[in-house]
């Protein structure tokens, strides 16, 4: 049996748990003449107790981070579809919709076939075959992160059409057209942790 200066141990023990910004535990179950098993499970006891609301947080953090990096794919036709409904009441110009969107969706389709294959096409060698190869990449797998460049294109483009009201207004149409078509899984997550 270890005899123990009862009145330093809980002084420092309430700075300790002082330190992790916890309630104090019960210190007066501790007794002057404890054994060391007793101690070790006394340890135990405030180690768990201590770790528990850090724990619930860094569960928490690393939760956000797993769903911050969520790239869920989105079906292409249907996404397409809202976002040229949208520029024709936009723009009111069939054609001309169909010529902005032709360009940006062949911009978009050869940055996503750049990313994910980590292979970078200059002009000259950017053919028809791997632009078509391309823009059956982005319709069979087309993910959030591809529709949010063709977002920042069609903004830029459509920029020209309106004010800088203007362009907030198209960026969060925009923005609600892929956010409403996005299945994110991870949004269960914390049902599972």
């Amino acid at each position: 049996m270890a005899n123990l200066d009862m009145q330093r141990l809980r002084k420092n023990l309430l700075k300790y748990y002082g330190r992790y910004n916890a309630l104090s535990g019960n210190t007066y179950e501790l007794s002057a003449n404890m054994g060391v098993e007793s101690c070790a499970a006394v340890i135990d006891d405030i180690t768990s107790y201590l770790l528990k609301p850090a724990e619930r947080n860094i569960r928490l953090e690393l939760m956000q981070m797993f769903k911050d990096c969520e790239n869920p794919e989105i079906p292409y036709f249907e996404v397409v579809m809202d976002i040229m409904q949208f520029m024709n009441e936009f723009v009111g110009d069939p054609h001309t919709v169909e010529l902005i969107f032709t360009r940006v969706n062949n911009d978009v389709a050869r940055k996503k076939l750049e990313v994910d294959d980590k292979i970078y096409y200059k002009n000259d060698e950017w053919t028809s075959q791997i632009a078509e190869g391309a823009m059956q990449k982005l319709r069979d797998s087309g993910t959030e992160r591809d529709y949010q460049f063709m977002i920042d294109q069609l903004t830029d483009v459509l920029s020209h059409f309106t004010s800088e009201d203007g362009i907030k207004n198209v960026r969060m149409r925009l923005n609600n057209i892929i956010k409403n078509h996005s299945q994110r899984e991870l949004k269960a997550l914390d049902l599972h942790l």
